[in-house]
């Protein structure tokens, strides 16, 4: 026994556990070698023996577990420290960030990069089986898949601040109404004029899949560079005003869409053009309305004041929305196939001359452009 009470302090003098009784309450107690009751016994000093009081200064054990100086220390606990390695966001925890397909890469050449390569990848996929099986309709559908994973991706792999919550949000929602909006067309029309002399021929068919990826990349731009600034200033009044801009520009894009759709449901419309709703403020209000989106998207960009760089890159985004669709793709292609189809009815030139071409007018008012 002796040993072991040693261990515990408990020598023939008296040791810390003499102190206390069984409630730890200093006052009498059991001696554990006599096995009397009485008044709390001092301890002695350990090495008089007398019952000088011990020092209160801790003693270490010794290296062979004896313990040295008739005190036993207690075990000191290092705090642990902080690992960089243990800080994830929610989307890491699971394996959907950036950093598992680019590892060790700086957090914004992951958001460049990896955007880039998962917006082909759904490019090439997507092309592979429209080429098999020569059809168009899975087009519209992967370009908005492309818009949604390279958005939500990069979002997964940043800091989750307000503003990368509110960019991402913004495209989010964009392109999954757009999307559903262009699908629900598609398989209504049964497909797609503009791939009719392409989808046989695969060479071609992928140079239009691949445009639309740097279409989707180019576009997205703005979200991209704000998931990969880790560090942002809080949101302020640009933000706000930005927020305000977009959801006009939604608002403007999706009653536009719903009422051409609904024009073209009624059978007494065939044939005809849609000259109502917003359509009798702007010939494009649709493009409008997205054009403004992407303004608002990259006004968050500029908001989020990184660099000088940075800014001019996020304004690369509503410039070549704006150019694409009224240079190339979308305003020209239509206004060309208005003008062969109703170009010679007096009521289509009276609408095209005094109906703006995008900007739509206030209610009773003439043109502005």
């Amino acid at each position: 026994m002796r040993p072991i009470l040693r261990i515990f302090g408990a020598t023939p003098g008296g040791g810390p556990l003499a102190r206390f009784g069984r409630s730890g309450v200093r006052g009498k107690a059991k001696n554990p070698l006599t096995g009397d009751k009485g008044a709390a016994q001092r301890p002695r000093h350990p090495s008089s023996g007398s019952g000088a009081p011990a020092s209160r200064s801790v003693v270490r054990c010794s290296s062979n577990g004896g313990v040295g100086g008739g005190g036993v220390q207690p075990p000191r606990f290092r705090p642990r420290q902080p690992s960089s390695k243990s800080v994830t966001t929610r989307g890491g925890k699971l394996g959907l960030t950036m950093n598992a397909l680019m590892p060790g890469v700086p957090l914004m050449a992951q958001s460049l990069g990896g955007a880039f390569v998962i917006d082909m990848g759904i490019q090439l996929v997507g092309w592979a089986f429209a080429a098999t099986y020569k059809t168009e309709k899975f087009y519209d559908l992967c370009g908005s898949l492309a818009f949604s994973a390279t958005a939500a991706l990069t979002f997964a792999s940043s800091a989750m601040l307000p503003r990368q919550v509110l960019a991402t949000s913004m495209v989010v929602s964009w392109t999954v109404r757009l999307g559903l909006f262009l699908l629900t067309r598609v398989m209504r029309d049964g497909g797609d004029s503009r791939f009719d002399e392409v989808k046989t021929q695969p060479g071609k068919f992928l140079v239009y899949w691949t445009l639309q990826g740097v279409w989707v990349w180019v576009t997205a731009l703005p979200v991209f560079l704000i998931n990969g600034i880790g560090r942002q200033s809080p949101l302020f009044w640009g933000d706000y005003l930005s927020l305000a801009l977009w959801v006009a520009g939604f608002i403007c894009e999706t009653t536009a869409d719903y009422q051409k759709y609904k024009f073209k449901q009624d059978p007494a419309n065939k044939g005809r053009f849609i000259n109502t709703g917003l359509w009798s403020l702007s010939r494009h209000p649709n493009y409008f309305g997205e054009i403004l989106m992407w303004w608002a998207v990259a006004g968050v960009a500029v908001s989020m004041n990184a660099s000088p760089l940075v800014s001019v890159a996020a304004l690369a985004s509503p410039l070549f929305v704006t150019f694409l669709l009224t240079q190339v793709s979308g305003v020209p292609i239509l206004e060309k196939t208005a003008d062969e189809r109703w170009g010679n009815e007096a009521v289509y030139q009276s609408y095209k001359r005094n109906t703006p071409c995008l900007i739509p007018k206030l209610p009773g008012m003439a043109r502005v452009d």
